[in-house]
Formats: structure tokens, sequence, C-alpha cells
């Protein structure tokens, strides 16, 4: 018995690990290029719909106005210009319950200028228990979200006989960054409902 659960634990810590080697060596280096990529995409769709709007008169052009706009949508909704953190809080914990993950904790950051991109992040500090697979399932939803995100931490720890895991999350949230004051209060779940509000980096 006691050599087949080593065997069973190896082999999960192997699971775990192919995970979070898929995460930080192919998905992380590719991030902030997807970033800039929305980021000129933004532009470029603006400049096309400025000037459409001078040639519009000039012919038939809306089923390709449509298509600009949808993917103008598109980009807005990925890169928002507000950061709509709520939204997205609710996003992840229907998520967890869709793929029967328990949502321990949920711990907004305070939001601040991104260093080398026009962009506000907001980081999100995720702690959930669930199976391997159930993990799997979550990050794949995670990563297939219409928001532009970040997974910049991941770490997961075994319960009991290993088949329940404890997986701590450090995700980042972008928006578009205005001039005006960002308000920095956003709801922190603690597993059981709102527990109370993040000011000021108070995490």
């Amino acid at each position: 018995m006691r050599y087949g659960r080593e065997i069973f634990l190896a082999t999960l810590l192997i699971c775990i690990g192919t995970v979070a080697a898929y995460w930080f060596l192919h998905h992380q280096p590719l991030a902030r290029e997807r970033v800039q990529l929305e980021l000129e995409r933004q532009r470029a769709t603006q400049r096309i719909i400025d000037v459409l709007d001078f040639k519009n008169e000039h012919g038939d052009l809306d089923e390709y106005m449509l298509d600009i706009e949808q993917q103008r949508l598109a980009v807005d909704t990925a890169l928002p210009q507000q950061m709509f953190q709520g939204e997205f809080i609710n996003y992840i914990q229907q998520t967890a319950r869709e793929n029967q993950v328990r949502l321990i904790s949920l711990m907004p950051g305070a939001i601040k200028e991104d260093d080398s991109l026009p962009l506000e992040r907001l980081p999100l500090r995720i702690k959930i228990e669930c199976d391997y697979f159930k993990l799997l399932d979550f990050l794949k939803a995670l990563e297939e979200s219409e928001r532009l995100i970040n997974l910049e931490k991941f770490s997961v720890t075994s319960i009991g006989t290993g088949e329940k895991l404890t997986c701590e999350l450090n995700v980042v949230l972008f928006a578009i960054n205005e001039e005006e004051d960002i308000n920095n209060d956003a709801e922190i779940f603690d597993g059981g409902g709102v527990a109370r509000t993040a000011i000021d980096g108070d995490t």
C-alpha cells in the first residue's frame, strides 16, 4: 500500500509539474506580447474606423463596418477602459462553481500602472481546493476568458492522500490606462462571501 501511494504521489507531482511548466514556459512568454498586440490591434482598428467614416458615403460598406465593429468590441472586451473588477470576480466565482472547484479565497490588490505598457494592472490572489483534473478545467476556463489576464504565480500542495489539491494563483487583470484617477476599492472573497474592501494596496 505504501509503495502504491508513493507511486501515486510521484505521478501527481509530475502532472502538477507539467501544468506549471505549460503556464510558465509556454503561456507566460507570450502573455506580454499578447498584451502589446492587443493594444496595437486596438489602435489599428480605431484608425480604420476613422478612415472609413470619411469614405462611408461613397459605397455600401455596412458589412465591412460591422466586421470592424465586432473586432473593436472584442478588443474592448479584452482590454476595456475600466477595470470592471467586480464582474471579473463574479466570473471567477461562477467558473469555480461550474468546474466543481472550492474557492477558498479571492483577494484583489491595488490597481497600479504597468511598468512598460500603457495599462493598469489589478493583481488577484486566488486560493482553491480541488482534484487534479478539476484544476486543469479551471485553468483552461481562465485562459479562455474574454478578458486579457496573466498568471504570474502558481503553486500547488497536496492534501491528505494527495487526491485533493490546494492551489494558489496570482492572476493579473488588465485595463487601458486612463488619465483620470482610478478607484482602487475591490471586493475580497473569503470563501463565504464578501468580507471587506482592499484600498490602496491593503492585502
